[in-house]
């Protein structure tokens, strides 16, 4: 397989060294990084925050307003579930 030198700054070599798996070349730590927009990755789910400021403040407050409900009831729940451990 043919191959290229590079030189990178000692900076980004550590940051290479720390992401290096074992039994993996520098290769194939570049190779994974380059490929992390693949299926699966975090970078494909980046390109969704800030989809919905184009939704009405109406909408944005009904969400907030379940969100703040939900975790109300599960305060509720886990304080129900703490009583009845200490009862026993």
């Amino acid at each position: 397989m043919a191959s290229k030198n590079i030189s990178v700054r000692l900076g980004v070599y550590e940051k290479l060294k720390k992401l290096k798996q074992k039994g993996e070349s520098f290769s194939d730590v570049i190779e994974r990084i380059l490929n992390e927009g693949s299926k699966g990755s975090t970078s494909r789910l980046m390109k969704y925050f800030g989809v919905w400021s184009d939704f009405p403040e109406e909408f944005a407050q009904k969400v907030e307003e379940f969100r703040k409900s939900m975790n109300d009831n599960i305060d509720e729940r886990v304080k129900e579930g703490l009583n009845d451990i200490s009862r026993q």
